[in-house]
This record gives structure tokens, sequence and C-alpha cells, in this order.
């Protein structure tokens, strides 16, 4: 068969006013070869994506199926590589920089197209390449200068009811030119114009913008970003554009976690998995190295003897391994007949895994995650590190002769405050701040936050979950007789942190203290 048959069978039209220039590039590409003069580059899964090595730099991209609906949505909407060029369209007819489309065609099981190179690099690539610190003036000024013009490029794109698909940092390509930096928009095939931009696109938008994986950015810098975005798309304004703004810095945080948390998770964690048990575990812990002798974990726990804790549906023991002792805490279901409830006592191990996790990253101190474990269907296990010298808060209020003057010295309650700012501010709750779930060493200092299986996502800034937070750490403070000067010193650090008005706060969290008074029989 000649190269000649093979292409008509295999590109039967080709269209566009370069594709006999690329037929014979294209042909060779959808049989998975590189032609002469072409290179691979790295790309999604559901993509394949190849670019000339010499001048004129095109780039060829074929759209792999993403799922088995692919077909049902391409008579709907059209194919990818048909949105492509509508989007592209409507990109250039709105004076927005995206690369021309060359030629395009519908192969045997796939689509591509081949448009114009652009001799740029992915926005965030850009910025690790020349704007890591330490800056000199004349870095800081072009810094400052790019997310001014990508800012505006942005607010420019909205302004004209466009959103765009995937607004990823390395979706829009930068370059340096004479009087500062040119743009082009790429993978613009899920691209949407509108005629009212509904509040959700642009938050999307921006928020897929505004992750930055190691915080490269700063909050400043992404203020100044959003400052020039606003300039042009001037749809918010005064609170409520500061509040929109604060809503897309909070989400982007929360973001760039999970990615950060998901990345830990694939260095430091394994699998355990048996005929009876399965979970996870730190690699190469006293927990890795219990299981890897074939231990059963409930023959394990049985063995202790140290018991914190016991009662229906919690046991809390010291357990001894290999390497020294650590705490296990055993969650049971004791009716099978309420599934919902029992699957959710038992989840509350792997819950506990993840959120010590979350805190950890947050640089909240917690006792280190060392496993979990889910036992048949009635039982699970969360293993974490034995903090030696360690006691609740309520034991040390007994146990120190000058409490107050303790955690005055140690700073406690103020460093209390900036941690739950933390955690509130990213969007977590703890769910149980009572001081039997505080942990400290009277000596060093140092204390953590015990007890996560009731932490959680919260979606309010003053949420019922986020006042629940702070009215049962201020009940145990008024329970045990710290001074009112505490009270004051805990939400004024609080609300400096989180930028709110320390009155409307307390007033919104009375009606929850007065309950736990009413509960507790504590008088005014």
């Amino acid at each position: 068969m000649t190269l000649k048959t093979f292409k008509i069978r295999l590109i039967p039209s080709i269209n566009g006013d370069y594709s006999r220039i690329y037929e014979q590039a294209a042909s060779i590409l959808l049989q998975g070869e590189l032609p002469a003069g072409w290179k691979w580059v790295p790309c999604s899964k559901y993509a394949v994506v190849a670019a000339t090595t010499e001048s004129p730099i095109v780039f060829y991209k074929e759209f792999l199926p993403r799922n088995k609906f692919e077909k049902i949505k391409a008579i709907i909407r059209g194919n990818r590589s048909k949105r492509a060029r509508k989007q592209a369209g409507i990109l250039n007819k709105a004076g927005l920089p995206t690369p021309k489309i060359l030629c395009w065609c519908k192969g045997q099981k796939n689509i591509f197209l081949i448009s114009e190179g652009f001799c740029g690099v992915g926005f965030f690539q850009y910025f690790k390449m020349n704007f890591l610190p330490p800056l000199n003036k004349e870095k800081i000024r072009k810094k400052r200068l790019l997310l001014n013009e990508a800012g505006s490029l942005i607010g420019k794109m909205h302004s004209m009811g466009i959103v765009h698909g995937d607004l990823r940092q390395n979706n829009l390509l930068v370059k340096e030119v004479e009087n500062g930096f040119q743009f082009s928009l790429i993978d613009n095939e899920s691209n949407r114009k509108w005629w009212f931009i509904p509040r959700s696109q642009i938050l999307k938008n921006l928020v897929q913008f505004s992750i930055f994986s190691d915080n490269l950015l700063s909050k400043t810098d992404l203020m100044r970003l959003y400052n020039a975005y606003a300039a042009l798309y001037p749809r918010f304004s005064g609170m409520g554009k500061n509040f929109f703004l604060r809503n897309v810095f909070r989400r982007s945080r929360r973001r760039i976690l999970l990615i950060k948390l998901k990345k830990g998770f694939k260095e430091t964690c394994q699998p355990l998995k048996n005929k009876d048990f399965h979970g996870k575990c730190e690699r190469n812990s006293i927990v890795a190295l219990q299981f890897e002798s074939q231990i059963d974990p409930a023959q394990w726990f049985l063995r202790a003897k140290t018991v914190l804790k016991n009662d229906n549906n919690v046991s809390v023991k010291i357990l001894p391994g290999s390497g020294g002792n650590i705490i296990a805490k055993r969650f049971t279901a004791q009716n099978l007949l309420y599934h919902p409830s029992v699957w959710f006592k038992m989840k509350r191990a792997s819950r506990q895994w993840e959120m010590s996790h979350i805190f950890i990253a947050l640089g909240i101190p917690v006792a280190r995650p060392l496993g979990f474990v889910f036992e048949g269907k009635r039982a699970s296990y969360y293993y974490s590190e034995n903090l030696l010298n360690a006691k609740d808060l309520v034991r040390l209020s007994r146990e120190i002769g000058d409490f107050p003057d303790w955690l005055e010295k140690e700073k406690i309650i103020f460093r209390f405050a900036q941690y739950l700012a933390i955690l509130h501010n990213n969007n977590y709750c703890h769910g149980d701040t009572k001081w039997a779930n505080i942990l400290a060493n009277a000596s060093s200092g140092k204390f953590w936050m015990i007890d996560l299986d009731g932490a959680s996502q919260v979606k309010f800034t003053l949420g019922h979950k986020v006042r629940k937070d702070l009215s049962r750490f201020i009940f145990d403070m008024i329970k045990y007789g710290l001074p009112k000067r505490f009270l004051n010193e805990f939400m004024t650090e609080y609300c400096n942190i989180r930028m709110l008005n320390k009155e409307c706060v307390q007033k919104k969290i009375k009606p929850l203290i007065n309950k736990l008074r009413e509960r507790h029989k504590i008088k005014k």
C-alpha cells in the first residue's frame, strides 16, 4: 500500500488554508509516530500534542475520548476540534490573543487540528523561571507589570462575556516584548460566550488562575492581579468586591492545599491490604513495621493494657510496638441495622487520618498520624503518635498552681487563637474545641489539638460550625475561671487575623455560649 493510499484512508478530508502543507505530517502523527522535524509535547491524558522543531513553529493536537459519552456530546455540541475553532474565532473577533488554526480533520478514530505556534511559555512556568525571590528592583517592577497585564487580559475577556473553560496558568502563554508582555490563550475548546456571565463562572476562572503551587504568589501579588482585573471588569464594587475577592483567595488556597496533600500522600503513605482488613499508613513507621509482621489489628489492640478511654463506640489505648508506643483509637458500631450511622462511625478513622494531614499542612500542631485500618464491617482503628508528657488543659488547670500565669507566659490562648483563625480562613473547622481535646506540655509550652474525627470543611465565614468552635473554647475559658483579659486577647487576635468585626463575632456566638451555660448549669 502506498503512502498516498494510506493517507486517503486515514484522512478522508483535511480542511483549512494550510491543509496541503501539513497533510502528510498529520497522517504520520495519527499513527502515533513522529515525522521528521517534529517532537512530542507533554500534555494531559486526553490529548496527543506534537510541535515542529524548526520555524515556522506549529502545534498538532489530537483529541482523545474522555469517556464513553464523548460521541453523544459531539452530536449535540460539536466535537472538540469544532468547538476549539469556534471559540478561537470568538476570541479573535473580541480582539483577544489566541493562536490561528491552520487546518483540521477527523481521522478514523480521533480528530485533530494544527495551529500556529507562539514563542512563549506557560504563565506559571514563566513566573517560576523569572521571579523566584530574592528580586531586585527591576525584577519587582517587571513582576508587577506582568500581574497587571495578565489581570487586565482576564478582565477584558470577561467584559466581552467570554469565560475560559480551563484557565489554569499554563493555558495562558506569555513572552516578554520591548514594552511589556504578549499573551496567547490556548485550550479554548471548553470556552463559553455568555450574555451575562454567572457569578459562579467568574469565580471558577479566577480560582483556576490563582492556583500557584509552592505559594509562589503572595496575597499582595494576587490582590494586585485582582485589582487590575476589576479595573477592566468593574462588576463588583465596595464591600461586595472585597468579599468576592477574599472568597476567590480562600478557595484557591484550599485547592493548593488539597494538591499539596495529594502529592504528600503519594510520597509518604503506603496502602495496607489483607483479606481481613485494609487501610493506609505512614511509610516506614511503627504501624507499617507491625503490619509487615502480619499482626492482626484486633489482637494488637486487645494486647494493650493501658486504657485511656472506653465507651460504647470509641476506645483509646496505648499500644506497644517495635520502636515505641503509639496511641490507637478503635471505633465500633454496635448495631448493624442502621447502616448509614454504622458507616459514619467507621469512617471516623479515615476522616481523622485525612484531617490530621490537612492540619499539619496548615501548620497547626496535631499528633502525627501513623495510619488507619478498616477491619470487617464493624470496627476501624486510627493510629497516631504518643505525645509524651502531654496532658489536656482541664487536667493542667488543676495541677498547675498559677494556671493563668502559665497560660500567659506560654501564650497558649494567643497562639490557639492564631491556629483557629488559620484553620477557619482555610474553610475547615475542628468540630470539638473543648479543653479536653487540647493537650499541652507544661514544661515546653507546646500544645496539640486532638480528636479530629469531627473536623470538616465549612462553607461560610461565620457558619454554625465556625461559631461552635469559637463558643466551645470560650465556654471552657469561662468554666475554668480565666480572667476576662484572656477572652479579650483571644477574640482580638482571632478577629484581626480573619479581618472580622469583633463585636459582630461576639454577638453571633453569644447564643451558643448561653446554651452551653444552661446545659452545664453555670451562672452568667
